[in-house]
């Protein structure tokens, strides 16, 4: 059966993983490990590799570009973007009548490659001026109807899995 991860759910599931990572002491493996035993839950198996191989790709980027401080603020507007805005620019609206963008995928549109790919994409944007940046004291708990995923995002990390 086709159950698969929606892209923007991967994505933001690797930048917060690698935004946790700056900024706690949890290790990378660990943080990926929270976020692919969840969304495995609701979708096909996502292995923590995938998460984790993401996450690192994104931290390697990061430092290309010699982000420095400003790494949290770029993860923090990506993942701003994707939850508030679809791939064409439009609001990204939870919750429709029908259907929800937390529904599973029929095909597997995710990918490190895929991801990293609008990452990038999006962090030229935010230094071009063209994308704009997270708004100031902005969180995922202003988003209406994340439901599951916003308690995924806020579950702690398992500090055993660090090893």
């Amino acid at each position: 059966m086709s159950n698969y991860c929606p892209e923007w759910i991967f994505g933001v599931s690797c930048a917060i993983t690698a935004k946790d990572f700056l900024s706690s002491e949890n290790s990378l493996n660990s943080i990926a490990r929270k976020f692919a035993a969840g969304l495995s839950e609701k979708y096909n198996e996502i292995k923590f590799e995938e998460i984790s191989e993401c996450a690192e790709e994104i931290l390697q980027f990061l430092s290309e570009i010699n982000a420095n401080d400003e790494a949290v603020d770029y993860l923090n507007s990506y993942i701003y973007r994707r939850v508030c805005y679809k791939a064409n620019g439009a609001e990204r609206k939870i919750s429709g009548v029908f259907s929800s963008d937390l529904d599973p995928t029929k095909i597997r549109d995710y990918s490190t490659k895929s991801t990293t790919k609008v990452f990038r994409a999006t962090i030229f944007g935010i230094r071009n001026d063209t994308v704009e940046k997270m708004p100031a004291g902005w969180s995922t708990n202003d988003v209406v109807d994340l439901d599951w995923f916003k308690e995924l995002i806020d579950k702690p990390t398992d500090i055993l899995d660090n090893f």
